[in-house]
């Protein structure tokens, strides 16, 4: 019996930026499965399962699809947070910075989500249907433990900025972890100027 290949798609950021080291220092504190993806990233595909032989098929897929909705369009494309939101999930908080979807954006994600679906074979292990879309910063069990750091987090990222669009990443789990198995397009870089002044207050 074959095992299956466990993937989900990422938007991953330049992290050379004051707002994204910010991120990452909180996560390393309130995040308990910051190891498990090391990679800042906003998930755009919920993860699903497929056999390992239609991986290659997938990639390129998802890669001809990007292209084609990014043609030369390669340039300052960033991603703007409204603030700080809680999402419940069995006994689990998670504290999260609340991104701004715009429609373009939300129709590639759309195209993308089709794509990986019809690559489930397995009705059983059929995707999440979740348009919820959100930058993890923390994981909490207990309720003090998660308004305390919600005070935190209100005060280390009062400058919200946006975060410049690095590439739209496949990620496969091994092991438990999660690894960069392909970027399936990369955006430019923006310059350090273009990064500085994009604050937006809370």
């Amino acid at each position: 019996m074959s095992t299956s290949t466990k993937l989900f798609v990422g938007l991953t950021f330049y992290a050379d930026n004051s707002f994204s080291k910010n991120i990452e220092s909180f996560r390393a504190r309130f995040d308990s499965k910051i190891q498990n993806t090391p990679y800042l990233h906003l998930p755009i595909v919920a993860p699903f399962e497929i056999e390992p032989t239609e991986v290659k098929n997938l990639k390129d897929e998802l890669m001809e699809e990007l292209e084609s909705f990014f043609f030369e369009n390669m340039a300052n494309h960033r991603l703007e947070f409204t603030g700080l939101d809680v999402h419940e999930y069995k006994k689990n908080k998670i504290l999260f910075l609340n991104p701004v979807i715009k429609e373009e954006f939300s129709l590639c994600q759309e195209s993308l989500v089709a794509i990986c679906q019809s690559y489930v074979t397995d009705r059983s292990k059929k995707m999440k249907d979740s348009k919820k879309t959100f930058l993890t910063i923390g994981r909490f069990n207990e309720t003090g433990d998660l308004h305390s750091s919600i005070d935190l987090a209100r005060r280390e990222f009062q400058e919200f900025t946006s975060l410049a669009f690095e590439s739209i990443c496949l990620f496969s789990k091994n092991n438990g972890i999660w690894y960069r198995e392909a970027d399936l397009i990369t955006f430019e870089k923006p310059s350090n100027t273009f990064l500085q002044n994009s604050t937006v207050p809370l």
